[in-house]
């Protein structure tokens, strides 16, 4: 036999690991009370639904488990799965049920059944939950609740005191006969896909067919656009007899930052990404990232990939504004990295031993959305 080429030139082939993906911001998980699982459906599991008819298999549609879920799986736009969590009856104020969830699996929304949402201790602790978790919690709101919140001189509603607590993560849908409204509206937000180009929202104006638009009095309207209250409502819209029926309107959370829905998903999203592209840029070297300006650099390009990315699906924009560094006014695309490659030479040497990067600085400028158009007229 010939002499193989293999023992003078030995080559050997390293791969690199698939690394991160990033989150599901679509991912959605309905909490459903022992007392309502069928039979076989074991409390601390749960399932995965891709339609209605199938989750009616275990669920009939006269229980509060289908009314909640009808709202994400039907109807537009389009979602593709819901997963069902059979929360145990031994669970105490619903954590430890949340708790288990999350130790099995990530989601992003979170949805509970209306005799849960009734009580207010029982959403105040959600919503501290997801705050502390990175979960958007879905409040809706119906019936005698609705109505408190719809009253200006109510300071006791669960609205105003979500606002009270601050919470970024929630956000309360009032409708006086839809117990599940505000899940309709999340499955606009759950559509986007950040890879795509100019593909952010807003909740402002969108519409959910199957949800029935309300037209309430001028004080119900001024009341949860109270800052003390930040309601969301799905109405009609009219214009001197002409009318828009069904249109999501004063789409805040509960944030004490005065954050609209949308600033908060993306947000989550654009730190999510971040997090991946700079994970999968330290993780997947074949050899490794070094503590040089060239290592720094490959960072703050992972970076500034990452955030043109978030300029290019419509989440950071251009404005002008004034640097805080210089009180110089200036242009921004969208972000600014204020990291140098160079940074790196003055690591500490505590830094140097704990093998860290220089901080990557970034500033982020939202481009927001128009929600509101005043005009002034000079008639001559």
């Amino acid at each position: 036999m010939s002499y193989p080429a293999s023992d003078i030139i030995r080559i050997n082939a390293r791969i690199s690991p698939a690394g991160l993906g990033n989150a599901n911001f679509a991912s959605a998980m309905l909490f459903a009370p022992q007392t309502s699982l069928p039979v076989g459906f074991s409390p601390d599991t749960y399932r995965t639904y891709s339609s209605l008819p199938a989750l009616s298999v275990d669920f009939a549609d006269t229980t509060e488990v289908y009314k909640a879920a009808q709202r994400w799986l039907g109807g537009t736009p389009a979602t593709r799965e819901l997963k069902v969590w059979g929360a145990a009856t031994a669970d105490a104020t619903h954590v430890e049920t949340l708790n288990k969830a999350r130790n099995v699996l990530w989601w992003y929304w979170t949805m509970w059944t209306a005799p849960i949402l009734a009580v207010k201790a029982d959403v105040l602790a959600i919503a501290q939950w997801c705050e502390d978790n990175t979960s958007m919690f879905i409040d809706n709101q119906t019936g005698a609740s609705a109505t408190e919140i719809r009253d200006p001189a109510d300071t006791d509603d669960i609205a105003t005191q979500l606002t009270t607590g601050g919470f970024r993560h929630v956000y309360t849908a009032a409708h006086a006969t839809d117990a599940y409204a505000g899940s309709a509206l999340a499955k606009h937000f759950a559509a986007v896909n950040y890879s795509a180009d100019r593909s952010t929202i807003t909740g402002e104006f969108k519409k959910s067919p199957g949800v029935a638009a309300e037209s309430l009095t001028s004080t119900a309207y001024a009341a949860m656009k109270l800052d003390t209250k930040n309601a969301v409502f799905y109405t009609v819209v009219d214009n001197q007899g002409s009318t828009d029926s069904g249109r999501w309107l004063n789409t805040l959370t509960h944030s004490a930052f005065g954050e609209f829905i949308d600033d908060v998903v993306n947000l989550d999203a654009c730190i999510n990404f971040l997090t991946t592209s700079l994970y999968n840029s330290v993780a997947g070297q074949l050899t490794k990232l070094a503590q040089t300006p060239v290592g720094q650099a490959v960072l703050i390009g992972a970076a500034r990939a990452t955030m043109q990315q978030f300029i290019n699906n419509g989440y950071l924009g251009p404005r002008n504004y004034t640097d805080p560094d210089d009180g110089v006014e200036k242009y921004t695309a969208g972000f600014e990295i204020l990291t140098k490659p160079e940074d790196i030479l003055d690591l500490s040497d505590a830094d140097r031993d704990a093998r860290k990067a220089a901080p990557l600085r970034i500033r982020l400028f939202r481009a927001g959305a128009i929600h509101i158009v005043d005009v002034d007229l000079d008639v001559y």
